[in-house]
C-alpha cells in the first residue's frame, strides 16, 4: 500500500457539521426565546462563514471568532442579546450534535486495522472533544490536532508539520489528507507537500488554482485509493 498515515478533517468529512449546526441553532434560539427560520439560519451561516475565512487568514483568533459571529449576527437582525452568553450556549449545544456522515463509521473502523489515522480540525476544542467522546471514534485518531489547542490553523503548513511530527512520519508521500474544504484542507496539504483527497459530496466545481490529487463524492471511494497497489 502507498500510504501509512491518513489524516482526516472532522467537520463535514467525518461529522455532519451542517446537521449539528442546525440542531444547535434551534436549541439556542429556543433557549433565548427567539423564533428561527430557514432565512435566519442562512443569514447566520453566511456571517459565520465570513468570520471563519478571517480566522483561516489569521486575522482573528478562535476566541474572537466564536463571539464576533454572534455580535455581527445580532446587529444584522436587531437582536438585543449578550453575544458571549449566546456563544456559550451555542457551543454547548453544538457539542451535543455528534451526527456522523454516512459511511464514516464503517470507513474508519475498517481503516484502523491497516493505517495510522489522524484527525486535523480547525474546530473549537470543547465542541470537538465532546463529539469525539460521544462517538464511535474515541481513540481512533492518534494524534488528533485541534487548531484551538495549538494556536495555528489550516491551511498553515505549520499545523501539518506539527501533526507529522507527533505521528512520527517524515516521508510525506506516505501521507494522505482527506477533507471537504478546498481552502483549508486541500490548500493546506498542497502547501505542505502532502498528497490530498477532496471529499466533494455535492459535486462542486474544482477551482483551477487548487488541484487535489484525488476527488471523491462518497467516503467509500477512499477504500479504492488507499488499498491500491503502487
Amino acid at each position: 500500500m502507498v500510504y501509512r498515515l491518513l489524516i482526516f478533517d472532522l467537520d463535514n468529512t467525518i461529522f455532519d457539521y451542517d446537521r449539528a449546526e442546525n440542531f444547535a441553532l434551534d436549541k439556542t434560539f429556543e433557549q433565548f426565546g427567539l423564533q428561527t427560520s430557514d432565512e435566519i439560519k442562512l443569514s447566520y451561516r453566511e456571517i459565520n462563514e465570513q468570520n471563519w475565512k478571517l480566522f483561516e487568514k489569521g486575522e482573528i483568533s478562535s476566541e474572537k471568532l466564536r463571539v464576533k459571529r454572534f455580535e455581527d449576527f445580532g446587529e444584522a437582525h436587531g437582536f438585543r442579546w449578550n453575544a458571549l452568553d449566546v456563544s456559550s450556549a451555542y457551543l454547548k449545544n453544538l457539542g451535543l450534535g455528534g451526527f456522523i456522515i454516512d459511511g464514516a463509521d464503517e470507513l474508519l473502523l475498517r481503516l484502523k486495522a491497516d493505517f495510522m489515522l489522524a484527525g486535523l480540525t480547525n474546530g473549537i476544542s470543547d465542541v470537538q472533544r465532546s463529539r469525539l467522546a460521544n462517538s464511535p471514534f474515541e481513540g481512533i485518531f492518534n494524534p488528533i490536532i485541534i487548531s484551538d489547542e495549538v494556536g495555528v490553523a489550516k491551511p498553515d503548513p505549520a499545523i501539518f508539520a506539527l501533526l507529522l511530527e507527533k505521528a512520527g512520519v517524515s516521508n510525506k508521500t506516505e501521507v494522505l489528507m482527506i477533507g471537504d474544504s478546498l481552502s483549508s484542507d486541500i490548500a493546506g496539504a498542497i502547501a505542505s507537500g502532502v498528497p490530498s483527497c477532496w471529499y466533494n459530496p455535492a459535486g462542486g466545481e474544482q477551482p483551477v488554482n487548487i488541484k487535489p490529487d484525488f476527488i471523491i463524492n462518497s467516503l467509500s471511494e477512499v477504500f479504492e485509493i488507499v488499498y491500491r497497489e503502487e
